[in-house]
């Protein structure tokens, strides 16, 4: 399995003429998982590149409780996606490999009519949370998108323009919590805009294109474009990007059809 993996990542780097797109790369020796770097303008490509991170230098870890332990290769990845990415993103151009296809369905739970149904269902038939109603609580999508406007107008950025998921009282005490916590939207003068995002753990092979396409077509629609702005530059940081153990041969795939 190992000698496959390596075998099918000397291929990648082959065709793609480089040796690694990793602006930093620090892999600790003590075991801990290895901090990385890396720009990208395609979308797909930097999907294929952060799996290739994670099997080439990923730390084992274990996660879950004692009823429920996963095992998987994690790493600590910011990305940073360039506005051909950006483009893509909002185009829904997911990658042919990428597990998950209902992409529409996702999309739309980043809306008010599904926040409506989701509110209005009996508790018991509810998710443990919902993005979308973390990001409506106390207006944070309102007053962002005003706050934009007023970037805008009197060309002075502001460093407080941001969004939190994460609710005290509730998340210390539950199993399943917000993997997103922060969404700043920074104003680049021009009508550009940046999304910044961190996230405190992250399913890369299975959610990290369709939670960006889920997130990013909500911001541009509810935020960006009613301020006749559009996005430049994304960058998501990750404290915990991973690769189950039960994915990592699906995952070499990727590698392969790269």
């Amino acid at each position: 399995m190992l000698t496959r993996l390596k075998n099918l990542i000397n291929a990648w780097r082959m065709r793609n003429h480089v040796k690694s797109m990793c602006r930093e790369c620090i892999v600790d020796r003590h075991g801990l998982p290895p901090v990385m770097q890396f720009a990208s303008n395609d979308f797909n490509g930097a999907w294929e590149q952060a799996i290739r991170n994670v099997l080439v230098h990923g730390s084992p870890i274990t996660f879950g409780g004692n009823n429920e332990k996963k095992k998987a290769l994690d790493t600590v990845q910011t990305i940073i996606l360039n506005y051909n990415a950006a483009d893509q993103i909002l185009r829904k151009e997911i990658h042919p490999l990428f597990p998950f296809k209902m992409v529409d369905q996702y999309i739309y739970e980043f809306t008010t009519e599904f926040l409506e149904t989701y509110l209005d269902a009996p508790e018991n038939e509810r998710f443990d949370y919902i993005y979308y109603d973390r990001l409506n609580r106390d207006s944070q999508i309102c007053h962002m998108r005003n706050d934009l406007e007023k970037q805008i107008t009197s060309d002075i950025i502001s460093n407080r323009s941001q969004m939190i998921t994460w609710i005290p009282k509730v998340d210390q005490y539950v199993s399943a919590t917000p993997c997103l916590q922060r969404i700043r939207i920074r104003y680049e003068g021009d009508d550009n805009v940046s999304i910044h995002m961190d996230w405190r753990s992250r399913d890369l092979f299975n959610a990290w294109q369709v939670n960006l396409i889920g997130i990013l077509n909500m911001i541009y629609r509810e935020i960006v474009e009613p301020n006749d702005c559009r996005i430049d530059r994304i960058i998501d940081r990750n404290d915990s990007l991973h690769i189950y153990k039960s994915d990592i041969v699906a995952a070499a795939n990727v590698i392969d059809y790269a």
